[in-house]
């Protein structure tokens, strides 16, 4: 029947039967009717919709359990058993492969709110490239810590931008590996019997060569600016200067920035989102939206770019030789690497 008023747009229904507040919904292919064991009112419907909501979600990410819902349903039973045949809920450990499982989770986290697309793209590249090349073909009944020590010791021979993987990205790689493992668990139901990590400590070491702390001093910053091609002069002066991570700088647009009062607005970053193509979003964290007092080496650094800008008029205020987004896999090869080459100075990434 066409549904209106408190149910329209929703899933589900609430109905008045026999005086009683009832829910009504699509489960399993079945249609559930069961009684709230509440008086039909205004006030009542309301809750009981809200109910309804919840359980709705909840079945659209397979965390629905009838009985613990209607522990009073002469159903209750019935619902279990199919739950056990439809949803696989009674499979063990040794029955459900990494590789069958693993993407369902990310579906569900993808489709949860809060989670941005770049962690998710994140997410992504450590089950594509590690996770499912090493445990694809292994049942969750296999993982335990000698698994876990090979994993690393596989892991560490891998290559990021033809240096080693060391211990703090193979620690992110864990991150997703434990999170994927929890939720299996609380899925098929084997909570209090499964425990991959028992006894696993992750091995301590030195952190990754391009995530130490290495900035400019000043004299290589003058060195750097003088072998850089005169477009990209404002833009490296500026993010010296400045301190802005590169994907802020690049989403900067002309309406940030107050000539008069000498400030910036910094509220928005270009990232990528899970598919790995570049979009514009809000700044990682809310600390991270700020207005920034413009000193005099940003200022005059602005004033330089401004040229360029005016001579392209684009969307961002900073921009390539054509007037396009920064792209900062082309800056990196074609400018920054050079650049260094011709300073003399060991390479270090753009972010130092």
């Amino acid at each position: 029947y066409r549904k209106s008023g408190i149910n329209q747009n929703k899933e589900g229904s609430t109905r008045n039967i026999n005086n009683k507040v009832y829910v009504d919904f699509m489960y399993l292919g079945k249609r559930v009717r069961e009684s709230s064991g509440l008086k039909w009112n205004s006030d009542n419907e309301k809750a009981v919709r809200k109910k309804l909501d919840k359980i709705m979600v909840q079945i659209d990410s397979n965390e629905f359990y009838f009985a613990d819902v209607f522990p009073k349903s002469k159903k209750k039973e019935f619902y279990t058993e199919l739950e056990q045949l439809l949803l696989e809920r009674n499979r063990n450990p040794d029955q459900v492969l990494f590789k069958d499982y693993v993407w369902d989770w990310y579906k569900l986290r993808k489709e949860s709110d809060g989670i941005s697309p770049r962690t998710l793209g994140g997410y992504k590249g450590y089950i594509e490239k590690y996770l499912i090349p090493f445990f694809g073909e292994k049942s969750f009944g296999c993982f335990n810590k000698s698994v876990f020590d090979v994993f690393i010791g596989w892991a560490k021979q891998q290559k990021y931008r033809d240096k080693a993987v060391g211990n703090e990205s193979i620690a992110k790689y864990f991150v997703v590996l434990k999170m994927v493992c929890k939720d299996a668990t609380i899925k098929f139901g084997w909570i209090g019997a499964y425990d991959p990590f028992f006894g696993f400590k992750m091995p301590k070491g030195k952190k990754d060569a391009y995530e130490k702390i290495f900035p400019f001093s000043i004299d290589e910053q003058v060195i750097i600016i003088a072998v850089l091609p005169d477009h990209w002069k404002s833009y490296f002066e500026f993010a010296f200067a400045s301190g802005v991570s590169q994907g802020e700088q690049r989403a900067i647009k002309p309406e940030n920035i107050d000539w008069e009062n000498k400030k910036i607005s910094i509220n928005s970053a270009m990232t990528l989102d899970e598919n790995g193509k570049t979009i514009e979003g809000p700044c990682k964290t809310k600390y991270r939206r700020r207005t920034i007092k413009l000193s005099p080496k940003m200022l005059s650094a602005l004033k330089n770019q401004r040229k360029i800008y005016d001579q392209f008029r684009g969307k961002y205020f900073f921009c390539n030789e054509t007037g396009n987004l920064v792209d900062p896999s082309n800056l990196r090869s074609d400018i920054w690497i050079p650049a260094l080459k011709k300073a003399g100075l060991k390479y270090r990434e753009m972010k130092q």
